[in-house]
């Protein structure tokens, strides 16, 4: 069996000397814990730099790393908008026990299923919302009026939402 690499992402805000706040991505391992003083367990990515460092991030950004990169190299992790080489945008996100990416349209794809085409990151739902407002682009239709996919079935790529 192939060992895959599983690292999540999340964003740290705290303020700086000037009083201005700033945002950083922290990229490694996902644990939930309690620390002193805490009012429950919070979430901290740790990153291994001579020894373990914590850092609590903000945990309705954590996302896990895809696997996949981009077509420039850039790492795909949950809640990266991306655009597919038929001008489709979409979010990714994991559904069901695999990761997916979410339509405007309120349908989703199999992320592995589109993972040959170019694929390119445009941001994330947190920095950048205003990348998912009327991101609807219809795919591409070949001769017959049939949408190009590169599997054999739609109804394994196409999914309504619930």
């Amino acid at each position: 069996m192939a060992e895959r690499e599983i690292k999540y992402r999340g964003l740290k805000t705290f303020q700086i000397f000037s009083g201005e706040m700033k945002s950083v991505w922290i990229y490694g391992f996902y644990l939930k814990r309690g620390t002193y003083g805490d009012p429950g367990p919070q979430a901290h990515i740790f990153v291994y730099e001579n020894g373990y460092e914590g850092y609590r991030v903000d945990s309705k950004t954590i996302g896990q790393f895809t696997g996949l990169v981009d077509s420039t190299g850039k790492e795909i992790y949950e809640d990266d908008i991306i655009s597919l080489e038929d001008g489709r945008v979409g979010v990714v996100n994991f559904h069901n026990g695999s990761f997916v990416v979410n339509y405007d349209n309120n349908m989703r794809q199999a992320l592995y299923d589109v993972q040959n085409w170019n694929m390119t990151i445009l941001g994330n739902r947190f920095e950048n919302p205003e990348l998912l407002v009327n991101n609807n682009v219809p795919p591409k239709k070949n001769a017959h009026g049939e949408q190009e996919l590169q599997s054999e079935k739609l109804e394994r790529e196409l999914v309504a939402m619930e």
